[in-house]
């Protein structure tokens, strides 16, 4: 009636310290996992080149600026902050979270 008993300490012990020597062989064999961002700066990724990834779509937010370009979404809001004063997209619509572009 007692259902399963609780592995002693010793035991449970012995477990970590097993999955601990496992788990450095495991992270060798994940490296074709996430593709990782680099972190570019606004200066090496051209404005021109910003310009023409909003101008493809019908409207552009940070985070999709930021994946396509492999940047940082910090980096990418900076890059249509600066696109939005030279008058090149425009802003459609903005919130707290986030901001959405159009070409202007």
């Amino acid at each position: 009636m007692g259902g399963t008993q609780k592995k002693p300490i010793s035991t449970m012990e012995k477990r970590a310290k097993e999955e601990e020597e496992k788990a450095p062989k495991k992270e060798k064999k994940q490296k074709g996992g996430k593709a990782a961002v680099s972190t570019l700066t606004p200066e090496q990724v051209s404005l021109k080149r910003a310009l023409e990834e909003v101008q493809k779509q019908k409207a552009t937010t940070p985070y999709e600026l930021s994946t396509k370009l492999g940047i940082n979404i910090s980096s990418a809001k900076s890059l249509l902050k600066q696109l939005e004063k030279q008058g090149s997209i425009k802003v459609v619509a903005k919130n707290r979270r986030t901001v959405l572009y159009v070409a202007a």
